[in-house]
């Protein structure tokens, strides 16, 4: 406002030596007259000055304190410090820095990590080619230790970063899951070992009475009888204890190339071997060869597994059949086994993978928890499926690996 007010200030003062000039260089007033032009002379130099100073100051582009280029590092850092998962990235140099606030607050440094833990460092070396998530356990404050789930991902190498890493706590969640699986493992125990505790304990009482009599041969019926329910009984609880062995004691696979139409065949001839002129195996094999990195023999036990649960339900409904295929489809392997039994109930899907879990006469529970334990630790999936439109087949179980 100052400014403008003295702008019109000069102007007034131009205007008025205009008017004023005349008169007085006519009166003979020359000194006044040259004053006049002086100071009209000053009020336009100065006018002329402030006007461009005024331009100077619209037309100058004021330099900012942040580039924009150092703006977008800031907002990006203030970012990823307010993220509550570490986070973490691998130079070409193979060093490995923390990248926002809960990182440099875990491995307790302000960049780069000196001493990185060797199990984030065994996970980045076996992950080169994989994005896929993995759990290991690292050291925290106090002594103690933690569980965290790692993301690792690529970085080509842009701004001379190779590797991305996330790290997730699933401590807190690994625990409760732990204490779930072991409330439903003691149900689960206690239920079976009661059941056959129950008449095993009642039983032998009997049998003591009875041998406390003088034996007659009515006696020695029930004495028989009820030695053989105890025989029974003792079984069926060693046959459980042996398949929550098994279930509690699979190995790690041990991955090799296996020509996947091949494992079809052999797997086929195991099940022939067991149920040939009783059910019906049908084998589709996959049109061209395809190699799998798997464990062979866990494989074939999870597709027997299946296979002979298949022939089970198949049996009450002849001609009984199954089928096996195997095929590349959506860049993984995909193995069906399909039956044309009675089918699974819509309330029973749920629970058909539990084990000890049986909905068939005499049925252990084993077969498909183990089936599905071996997939699982071939980083596949073993589901029970819906598309069982064509042909004769009522289930179908797929593995895709």
């Amino acid at each position: 406002m100052r400014v403008v007010l003295a702008m019109l200030a000069k102007v007034a003062g131009i205007i008025a030596a205009c008017l004023l000039m005349g008169p007085v260089w006519q009166n003979g007033f020359f000194a006044t007259a040259v004053l006049i032009v002086s100071m009209a002379v000053f009020c336009m130099v100065s006018l002329i000055t402030t006007q461009l100073e005024l331009l100077r100051r619209a037309q100058r582009q004021e330099l900012s304190v942040v580039q924009p280029a150092d703006r977008e590092a800031l907002l990006n850092r203030a970012l990823l410090d307010h993220a509550p998962v570490p986070l973490l990235f691998q130079k070409t140099d193979g060093t490995l820095h923390a990248a926002n606030r809960a990182a440099r607050r875990l491995f307790e440094t302000e960049g780069r990590l000196v001493a990185p833990p060797s199990p984030l460092l065994s996970l980045i070396e076996a992950d080169r080619s994989t994005s896929e998530h993995a759990v290991i356990r690292l050291p925290s404050s106090g002594g103690s230790s933690r569980v965290y789930a790692v993301s690792v991902g690529q970085g080509g190498g842009v701004s001379g970063i190779v590797a991305y890493l996330a790290l997730m706590d699933v401590e807190a969640r690994i625990n409760a899951a732990e204490a779930q699986a072991l409330r439903e493992l003691l149900q689960i125990v206690s239920h079976e070992i009661m059941n056959s505790l129950t008449p095993i304990v009642s039983l032998s009482a009997t049998a003591v009475e009875l041998f406390s009599d003088v034996p007659t041969y009515d006696t020695g019926l029930m004495i028989s009888e009820a030695l053989a329910t105890i025989r029974r009984r003792a079984d069926g609880l060693e046959r459980f204890v042996r398949g929550y062995r098994d279930l509690a004691r699979l190995p790690a696979p041990d991955l090799r190339q296996v020509d996947l139409g091949e494992l079809l065949r052999e797997t086929a001839r195991l099940f022939d071997a067991r149920w040939a002129g009783r059910v019906a195996l049908e084998i589709s094999l996959p049109p061209e060869r395809i190699m799998v990195r798997l464990d062979r023999g866990q494989i074939e036990q999870a597709l027997l597994n299946l296979l002979n649960n298949g022939a089970e339900a198949a049996l009450e409904y002849p001609p009984s059949q199954v089928k096996l295929a195997g095929a590349w489809i959506d860049g993984a392997v995909r193995i069906t086994v399909q039956d044309n039994g009675s089918g699974i109930d819509a309330t029973q899907r749920e629970r058909i993978f539990e084990p000890f879990v049986s909905f068939k006469v005499n049925g252990n529970g084993i077969g498909l928890s183990l089936a599905r334990q071996i997939v699982r630790g071939h980083g596949g999936t073993l589901a029970l499926e819906d598309d069982t439109a064509s042909g004769p087949w009522t289930t179908l179980f797929c593995i895709r690996l």
